[in-house]
């Protein structure tokens, strides 16, 4: 690095000349850096939200929350009327003093046809089961707009309206919830894209000259913004970060198309990532940029810093160090295109992966490392090369058998995304069927993995890392049928691999991950029904596979996550009771 520091320093003195020229930004992202922010939206997943359910009281109603699809909040449960039950609610705190000043609040929801209501909390009145509350109607599968004017939000308490009571004040309001109590037993399902106040200032009006709305005013990436906007995208709250924003011309370098594409509702997440790509989760100034051989952008994949160039992942920067409140961004000359295929189609594509294509289309585990998986999963993939090093006979009784080359394939993918410098670091990690490790050590020069050398590391793919290794990971000898049967063996592993699915899908489900959750449930039961009756009895054998037909049946995440999760639950007392 202290080779290339001379001309750098003199190069950067021009950029930050530039930079005072070239304010940028990147927007609807205006919020990111406010202190009370009056909108309630959700692009950083659902922390802050709690359900409230009628169990206080006896009652057996759900409710659960998830991150939905784009940014959005997903209320979903089933009403019980049984033991004086009959509400679910969702409801956040606020700073008191948000809603000074407002009329009331704007939300945007997609329901199922059932009336809702919004719970709103004060400071000033405080009751056990009650609050400020207004009904709305929805209309099933339709977003709609639904207005709450505060000065016709009602007081109740347990249902009954309070007499004489105080009108509400804005600047009291510290929850604000939604709730379902319309006496109708049943599933229900709400969706809601955002919570904003009516009325009033508007909040961009009260950002800081640093906001990132303040520097967007003044900034010339206008083909940046509308597509910004197109993408409802939205910076991590309560943290810095840094953005590379490309120019008008390095958008219109982009074929037509392609644009048009991109703008479109069906290229809307394609359109997600590659903005993603532009940002990095962490403040970096122009030098601490260039100290870097790598960095991670909020898309999971890695931007390459060349410091002689003074290229991030081959686009140049042109001006650097335009600070706003929310980190630091420079501009540069070139859009930076992730790669948006899926490890799946990766090896699909390239013919170093032949025979490897080959094993995975004969275990039926493609879909599991396709698009609809988001993992993210590393692929330890061995090259035709590695293959043919594999006794031809061995091969082909290996792709006659299932089984076998399930066991086989599973080791060679772990569930979770590590590059090649973190690997000494990690010393290991375990596999996709839970029952074993693969070890990373350095030898004889050169990074190894479960002992094969890697040959070509760090292939970014869109859920995840392929790394090219020279011969085939052995898998777990299963025991025969007859042995297995009489030995716990197999039925503890069909445990330790739910069990560990579990453990690592609860955290995942609670973040707002939910696809990802879902994935690693269904990869462990697949796996697990994979392992046959010798492992699990028919009855949970059953009850898993009819859990993958459903999940199959196009559920949406969250509730494909919850099917697949009673199954496992079920799968698992039935195991636990065979003991």
């Amino acid at each position: 690095m202290q080779h290339f520091m001379p001309s750098i320093s003199r190069r950067l003195a021009v950029l930050l000349a530039c930079a005072a020229l070239v304010p940028c930004t990147v927007a609807r992202i205006a919020h990111a850096s406010r202190a009370a922010d009056s909108n309630l939206e959700f692009d950083s997943g659902t922390t802050g939200w709690q359900t409230v359910l009628d169990g206080v009281m006896g009652g057996l109603s759900t409710g659960r929350i998830a991150a939905g699809e784009g940014g959005t909040l997903r209320f979903t449960g089933e009403l019980s009327l049984e033991n004086n039950g009959g509400f679910s609610q969702i409801r956040t705190a606020v700073p008191e003093g948000t809603f000074a000043g407002k009329k009331g609040l704007l939300i945007r929801v997609k329901g199922d046809g059932r009336t809702y209501q919004c719970d709103i909390r004060s400071s000033r009145v405080r009751l056990m089961a009650g609050g400020y509350q207004r009904l709305f109607e929805t209309k099933a599968g339709e977003w709609i707009e639904v207005e709450v004017p505060f000065d016709q939000c009602v007081l109740n308490s347990f249902g009954q309206r309070v007499r004489n009571a105080a009108p509400l004040d804005p600047a009291s309001i510290e929850s604000v919830g939604v709730t379902l109590s319309d006496k109708k037993a049943g599933e229900f399902a709400l969706e809601i894209d955002w919570i904003r106040p009516i009325g009033g200032a508007a909040a961009a009006e009260h950002t800081s000259a640093g906001s990132l709305a303040a520097v967007a005013g003044k900034a010339n990436l206008t083909t940046l913004l509308a597509l910004v906007k197109a993408a409802d995208l939205e910076l991590p709250k309560g943290g810095k970060v840094t953005i590379f924003a490309p120019t008008n011309e390095a958008f219109a370098k982009l074929p037509k198309e392609q644009v048009e594409f991109l703008t479109s509702a069906a290229g809307k997440q394609t359109l997600q990532a590659i903005l993603k790509h532009h940002v990095v989760a962490q403040s970096l100034e122009s030098s601490a940029v260039l100290d870097r051989r790598r960095l991670k952008a909020l898309s999971g994949q890695s931007l390459d810093v060349d410091p002689a160039a003074l290229t991030v992942d081959n686009a140049r920067l042109v001006a650097t160090d335009v600070a706003f409140d929310g980190g630091m961004v420079h501009v540069i000359d070139a859009v930076m295109l992730p790669e948006l295929r899926s490890i799946e189609e990766i090896v699909s594509a390239d013919e170093r992966f032949a025979t490897l294509r080959t094993a995975i289309g004969a275990a039926g585990l493609g879909p599991q490392l396709g698009k609809a998986n988001p993992g993210p999963w590393t692929l330890l993939a061995p090259s035709n090369k590695a293959f043919a090093a594999v006794p031809a006979d061995s091969l082909t009784a290996l792709l006659q058998d299932r089984r076998a080359l399930t066991a086989v394939l599973a080791a060679h993918v772990l569930p979770t995304a590590i590059r090649r410098e973190e690997m000494l670091s990690q010393g290991s990690a375990r596999t996709l069927m839970g029952d074993g490790a693969v070890a990373f050590a350095l030898e004889s020069g050169a990074i190894t993995a479960g002992g094969a050398r890697i040959e070509v590391a760090d292939i970014e793919a869109a859920n995840g890392i392929i790394h090219v290794i020279d011969r085939v990971l052995p898998a777990r000898t299963p025991a025969p049928a007859a042995q297995a049967a009489a030995s716990p063996d197999r039925a503890e592993q069909a445990a330790a691999i739910l069990e560990l699915a579990i453990e690592r899908g609860v955290p995942r489900f609670n973040a707002g991950d939910v696809s990802s959750c879902a994935a690693l449930y269904e990869l462990a039961i697949a796996a697990v029904v994979l392992l046959g009756e010798d492992a699990i009895s028919p009855s949970a054998k059953a009850v898993l596979t009819e859990a993958l037909e459903h999940g199959a049946a196009g559920q949406e995440p969250s509730e494909r996550a919850w099917t697949y999760r009673r199954a496992m639950d079920r799968a698992l007392e039935s195991m636990r009771a065979t003991k």
